[in-house]
């Protein structure tokens, strides 16, 4: 949203919280004779009970104050530290860290549906792998083959220090059995 937008939201805002709330504190009041006003705007009647405009005003006011502050509130990109720059301050995006590992995991066999997830820590980051494997192979071999692996992308192209790497699997898929040309044609 430009600047322009941006202030007139928060003046528009403003204006109707101010509003709202002479509105409410005149209900109880009666500091000023809101009835002709009430009447050219919502055809206010003398039979309307005070506490449900009263209730109207301040649900008002409490939207308005959380549309100001969702105007005012700036998500935050979360990032963790590169271990391996010296000189400087390094970082990077948690997704394109995710994104880099799971890249460099789809080049191992026998493992589909994978998912990485990094989670940044004060001294380091944890992985959490999640993967479907196939059937048929032997589960705590594949299992240290993709957290080897993951550590070595996270340290070694990523610069980044694992503190620990979990892998989870998330189910079992059938083998996949390819037929050659010879066999087709037997």
């Amino acid at each position: 949203m430009n600047i322009f937008n941006r202030i007139m939201m928060i003046l528009l805002l403003l204006f109707i919280i101010i509003s709202s709330i002479v509105i409410v504190v005149n209900i109880f009041i009666n500091l000023f004779q809101w009835t002709d006003i009430f009447n050219r705007i919502l055809v206010f009647r003398e039979n309307t009970n005070i506490y449900i405009v009263a209730c109207i005003f301040l649900s008002i006011i409490i939207i308005s104050i959380a549309i100001l502050f969702l105007e005012f509130y700036r998500r935050k990109i979360k990032t963790t530290n590169i271990a391996a720059i010296k000189d400087g301050k390094a970082m990077i995006t948690i997704r394109s860290a995710s994104q880099q590992i799971e890249e460099d995991l789809k080049d191992i066999q026998h493992i589909s549906n994978l998912k990485a997830n990094v989670l940044p820590k004060s001294d380091g980051a944890l992985i959490n792998i999640f993967a479907k494997l196939q059937k048929g192979i032997n589960v705590s071999k594949k299992m240290q083959e993709v957290i080897r692996e993951a550590n070595k992308s996270a340290t070694e192209n990523l610069g980044i220090k694992v503190i620990k790497a979990n892998f989870t699997v998330t189910g079992f898929v059938p083998k996949v059995d390819l037929v050659t040309v010879d066999e087709l044609e037997d």
